[in-house]
């Protein structure tokens, strides 16, 4: 089933995938990548979240502001 074919008042629950051995090292590997090729692209004082999905990718800015904490990858 597609998410975004679910009912906008559905209550199912979708678990999250199990981790696969290696995904730590991904995870590390695109925070990396992040650091070194994007970070300076970011807005000072706001939020950034990007979204990668089949090949797709969602850039949404948090307003301006001060940034919540967020424990590293």
């Amino acid at each position: 089933m597609k998410l975004d074919a679910m009912p906008a008042a559905s209550t199912a629950f979708i678990a999250p995938a199990p981790e696969e051995p290696g995904d730590e090292a991904q995870k590390r590997a695109i925070a990396d990548a992040v650091w070194t090729d994007l970070l300076w692209l970011m807005p000072p004082g706001r939020t950034v979240t990007v979204t990668v999905r089949d090949g797709n990718v969602a850039v949404d800015l948090g307003p301006p502001g001060s940034i919540p904490e967020i424990a590293p990858h």
